[in-house]
């Protein structure tokens, strides 16, 4: 698995706090977010490599969802 491989590269940590929260399992999600805070204060990265909105935002709701964020400190951190 690639978490094993490159145990610092934060993508991978993202990815699998975003697809844990979507399928529900958000002890492994919350999970992901402490290994992902051990390496980078950056949890929610700025995905504007993603062309397609709705898969941009789909991950983007995954990780906000995984890191506990409510709707409004997710609205006045984008206003920012």
């Amino acid at each position: 698995m690639a978490r094993h491989a490159i145990p610092i590269h934060a993508m991978t940590y993202r990815f699998l706090a975003s697809c844990y929260a979507h399928m529900g399992r958000l002890d492994d999600a919350r999970e992901m977010v402490q290994r992902l805070r051990a390496i980078t204060p950056v949890v929610v990265p700025n995905a504007m490599q993603y062309r397609n909105p709705e898969h941009r935002e789909l991950f983007l709701w995954g990780l906000r969802l995984a890191a506990g964020e409510t709707a409004g400190s997710v609205v006045a951190a984008s206003t920012q």
